[in-house]
Formats: C-alpha cells, structure tokens, sequence
C-alpha cells in the first residue's frame, strides 16, 4: 500500500506592493547599498525648483509623485505629506537624466531643498546612485540606491556599479509597471464616470458622441478624461484607454 502524501505546506503569497519592496532591498544589496526606493513621477508633475506656468510667485507644484516606494530608511508618507517633490532637486534631476548618477546632501544645499535634506539626514540618508528610465508611455521614473553615508564619486567601480543600478532600476520599473496597482488607485482610484468615458473612448466614441450619451457637455468629457489619465500617469487619451485595459478596468468591447 502506497502512503499517502503529506499535502505540500502553502506559503502566503506576498501582496504586490510586499514582493516589489523585496525586490527592491534584493537590488539595493547586490548594488552595494542598503536600501532603494522607486518613485515613478510620470508627465504631469512640475518640476522641482521651478514655477508652474503663469505662477507669479516662487511656489512650485506640491503634488505627490505618482508612485513612491522604498525597501527602508525612506519614509514614504511623511515624503508625501509634506509635499517633498516641490523641493527634492534629486528628482528635478532624475526627470531629465539618462545615466546614474551619484548625489549626496550637498546637492540639496540650496535653501528651497533645506527641508528634504534635514528630512533626509533624519532618516539615514545621506547619499547614493541615483538610476533613471525615460519612459516614453508613461513618463520619468528613477530608482535611488542609498544609504548612511555619501559615496567616492570617483571609485573605481564607479561604471560597474552604474550599470548594476541602471539594469536594476529599469527591471524594478518594468515590474512596477505590470504588477503595482496605478498610481491613486489606492486612495481616490478611477470613479465611475472616469471609467465610463474611457469604455467609450475605448469603443471608438468620439467625445461628442460620449457627452451625448453620458448627457455631458464635451468639456466635461475632456475633463473626466484628463483626470483619468493623471491618475493612470499617461500622457494622452490614447495612452490612458490602453493602460486601463491592460490593467482590467475596462474592455474594449
């Protein structure tokens, strides 16, 4: 008589946002640093350290990156509730950037950055590698490798390590992409009506055609699908109905 099996132990899968923090502390170590974190800042953000267009005034966008998630040291939401992306200069950087580079306190000596680089030094985080994508769908994203100490910006290693971060970081963001909720999906996600106008758009419907059949004016369309877009962190209607179908909030039947 054969006996019977033991049934295989189950583990718990880890959730989404769980398994990329792993990914990240894995990719942080085996660049040499302690911890990383992921900021996606898409195409709707102003940049740091810059007006807004037709401000009179020397306040800048304090509008949240549209992901940020970090392996450790970085405190993600107070990063977010204080507004740090109108100060972060590293970000400003990273948005235009299309090789690593390396950053220490320093960089953000100028008296707008004071509050992210006291915030910063509270947390542990005085310096890294930052490694940028330019993400031509869905906007600039950068992985920031870091740690308690500022790095030799002339080591030796320096093009070895640079490339190890520069891999991790479009790996990180390919799975970012495809496996992490969009960005404000968590809090204030797609609305009914932002859904609605984009299964019509996705059908072929003009957006007078949707205004008539969601009794709305054209403008109000445009402006459900401009919010709809914000939040999926794509660029145009186009890109906006693609991104939710992949991600199964919509069809295109």
């Amino acid at each position: 008589m054969i006996p019977a099996r033991a049934p295989a132990a189950t583990e718990t899968p880890l959730d989404p946002q769980a398994a990329f923090r792993a990914s990240l502390a894995e990719a942080a170590g085996a660049c040499g640093f302690a911890n990383a974190a992921y900021m996606h800042l898409g195409y709707r953000l102003t940049r740091a350290g810059q007006n807004p267009e037709g401000s009179r005034d020397d306040s800048v966008s304090t509008e949240a990156p549209g992901m940020l998630v970090s392996s450790g040291g970085l405190d993600e939401t107070l990063y977010r509730k204080r507004g740090y992306l109108a100060f972060d200069l590293l970000a400003a950087r990273a948005a235009e950037a299309f090789t690593p580079f390396c950053w220490s306190l320093a960089d953000l000596a100028a008296p707008s950055a004071r509050p992210l680089a006291r915030a910063f030094e509270a947390w542990g985080v005085r310096g890294g590698v930052i490694a940028p994508i330019q993400d031509s769908t869905a906007g600039p994203a950068f992985v920031n490798f870091f740690g308690p100490a500022p790095l030799e910006p002339s080591s030796a290693d320096r093009e070895i390590r640079d490339a190890q971060a520069l891999l991790a970081a479009v790996r990180l963001h390919a799975a970012a992409r495809t496996t992490l909720p969009p960005p404000g999906s968590a809090e204030g996600g797609l609305n009914a009506r932002e859904i609605h106008v984009l299964r019509l758009a996705a059908q072929g419907l003009t957006e007078m055609e949707t205004a008539t059949e969601l009794r709305l004016s054209r403008r109000g369309v445009q402006f459900h699908l401009s919010r709809a877009g914000a939040k999926l962190a794509t660029p145009n209607k186009t890109a906006a109905v693609a991104r939710a179908i992949s991600l199964g909030l919509i069809t295109s039947q």
